[in-house]
């Protein structure tokens, strides 16, 4: 009977509460004040509200806006405050703020290092990195905003962390990405002759793409093919796929040099293509990453409807003519 009376007002009072969509905690039976969903009234006793370090309070999935939590370790001397969401950020309570998240700079590569690079940010009065995403072992750069990172592998990808911090706390963490790769290393296929620039078809801010070109001629006798039917064809930097599609699907004739690059497989890559007139001429500056070149090679430029730029690789610049005569060919591909 004393089970079923109990379990009877338990019962009662969760229908009470979810009909009053109200709750009072206190120890003197004061009603619940009008305007509170939940009311705690003690004059010796506290909330304490959910405890949890700052790796954790930065776990929390899709955090609801107005969510509060003590934060043990969220100053940036490791010490613990209330911290809110609010607008999207998780926001210490202080009379001061926080400073922001530093963007990532350009990174500077060289054999076998990256000098890692993040621009400042207004309240901070410092920056720590580190090799993982921990912000209490990371390493306190002080006002620098640089690390200079040795000892590392050419071809591997590596991403570093930092954060800015202040007195009232530290900024979300900063992921920094960067491929330790340089002109003249041997990657995916070929051999790197070229990093785009800004600007460049291709460059993405904060990423390091380029031009792998192959490490030998695929022809030294091959037309550019179709004279007189004007392809539509750029000398850009980042354009010569491009131009190597249109070519090849607007000309039927075998062997010309874009058909050549276009239906290569070559140490395991099959997305080779001719280069345009400016990647060409990288090529050319960057002969000596590449063997030894012969002399004329197409590009995938066009003049006009019956000529076609080439490079002259004995003296360095570059010229057009006639699609007719066989020319040298090097593949190119993007990565």
């Amino acid at each position: 009977m004393k089970k079923e009376i109990t379990l009877f007002c338990l019962i009662g009072m969760f229908m009470a509460m979810r009909t009053e969509a109200q709750v009072g905690i206190n120890n003197d039976n004061s009603p619940v004040d009008r305007s509170a969903g939940l009311d705690v009234k003690f004059t010796n006793k506290g909330v304490l509200i959910p405890r949890m370090t700052f790796e954790q309070r930065n776990a929390i999935q899709n955090p609801a806006e107005g969510l509060m939590v003590y934060c043990t370790s969220c100053n940036a001397d490791g010490t613990g405050v209330i911290s809110i969401f609010q607008s999207g950020l998780w926001k210490n309570v202080t009379d001061c703020l926080e400073p922001d998240q530093p963007a990532a700079g350009i990174h500077q590569v060289d054999v076998a290092q990256i000098t890692w690079n993040w621009n400042p940010v207004p309240n901070a009065t410092g920056y720590k990195w580190n090799t993982t995403d921990d912000f209490h072992t990371a390493s306190d750069m002080g006002t620098n905003t640089s690390m200079t990172e040795t000892g590392l592998t050419a071809g591997i990808t590596y991403t570093r962390y930092v954060w800015a911090y202040n007195s009232c706390g530290a900024s979300y963490v900063t992921n920094m990405i960067q491929p330790l790769v340089y002109i003249g290393l041997s990657y995916q296929g070929g051999m790197i002759v070229y990093l785009y620039q800004p600007g460049d078809t291709g460059y993405i801010a904060g990423e390091t793409h380029g031009l792998i070109a192959a490490a030998a001629d695929q022809s030294q006798g091959a037309a550019w093919g179709c004279q007189g039917t004007l392809i539509g064809t750029s000398a850009a930097i980042g354009k010569g796929q491009a131009n190597t599609t249109a070519i090849v699907n607007a000309c039927s004739t075998g062997g010309i040099a874009a058909r050549i690059c276009d239906t290569l497989v070559l140490n395991g890559y099959s997305d080779w293509f001719l280069p345009s007139k400016d990647e060409l001429n990288q090529l050319y500056i960057h002969r000596n990453v590449i063997g030894d070149p012969s002399d004329l090679y197409w590009s995938s430029t066009e003049y006009n409807a019956a000529m076609a730029w080439f490079q002259i690789f004995n003296v360095g610049y570059p010229d057009y003519q006639n699609k007719v005569p066989p020319l040298n060919v090097r593949a190119v591909r993007a990565f």
